[in-house]
């Protein structure tokens, strides 16, 4: 496989690596786009039997980082979710085209950046103005119940929706954590396990279809050490963020991935 491939396409491989990396020990959404750039450089097929792998690697590191600050009722809301979602592309891919199927969750994703950052702006609001904000508002336990059930239905079935599709589930775990207000470790250790059950889940189908091999195994452990390198580079920029700038980094990454599944399906 590497022979094959010019010392650019080699160049931008490990970019994607490095953006995995980064995506499991810092924003989630940053892997969007790797997983794009791959499939377009190595084609869907080859691009999946090398990411894979990496994926559970860099989800074990992930772990080793965050698994202690799970919040395991939020994963457990998705499930429901993402199921409908699986069963809703399976069905799709017999009638529509997979492209245009992600440039509709394109759409969906940028629709649900857009009413975050209105939502939030609207707090802020209320905040200065010093008026008691209304039930739930303030995302209290109790108060947010109703809601965050819709939200978890949501977020869960566009989750299974774009990582069949367009392989940016990323975008809507981080889209739907930001929406439910969780702190910044308590985000990133729920997302480290969630996205740990995902991955490992798709090396017997990817085993199964012949995606792995020998060969796809020893060029994703050439790309190891990038892989490293990109995991460090998350973990050295999420220490020196604080809550304010976590969320605004996701939402700009999220609506950017939106807009990458938008352009190019």
């Amino acid at each position: 496989m590497l022979e094959q491939l010019s010392l650019l396409d080699l160049a931008v491989i490990g970019i994607c690596v490095v953006l995995t990396g980064v995506s499991k020990t810092a924003m989630p959404a940053a892997g969007v786009v790797s997983g794009t750039v791959l499939a377009g450089v190595l084609t869907p097929t080859t691009a999946s039997g090398f990411l894979v792998p990496l994926l559970v690697v860099s989800d074990v590191i992930a772990l080793a980082r965050f698994r202690q600050h799970v919040q395991w009722r939020l994963i457990l809301r998705l499930m429901p979710g993402l199921v409908v979602g699986f069963g809703l592309m399976a069905l799709a891919f017999k009638y529509l085209d997979t492209s245009v199927l992600a440039r509709v969750l394109g759409i969906l994703i940028l629709l649900s950046v857009a009413m975050e950052v209105i939502r939030r702006r609207r707090l802020a609001r209320v905040t200065a103005a010093d008026v008691a904000p209304a039930p739930g508002a303030l995302g209290d336990e109790a108060d947010e119940a109703r809601p965050s059930v819709v939200r978890s239905a949501f977020f869960g079935t566009l989750a299974g929706m774009t990582t069949m599709a367009a392989n940016a589930g990323g975008t809507a775990m981080t889209l739907y954590l930001i929406s439910m207000r969780v702190p910044m470790l308590t985000f990133m250790g729920t997302s480290a396990w969630f996205f740990f059950f995902l991955n490992a889940a798709k090396v017997p189908v990817v085993l199964t279809l012949g995606l792995i091999t020998e060969h796809t195994l020893l060029v994703s452990l050439a790309y190891l050490p990038v892989l490293f390198g990109g995991a460090a580079l998350g973990i050295w920029a999420f220490n020196r963020m604080d809550q304010a700038l976590f969320n605004r980094v996701a939402l700009v990454i999220s609506g950017l991935a939106g807009a990458w599944v938008l352009v190019h399906g």
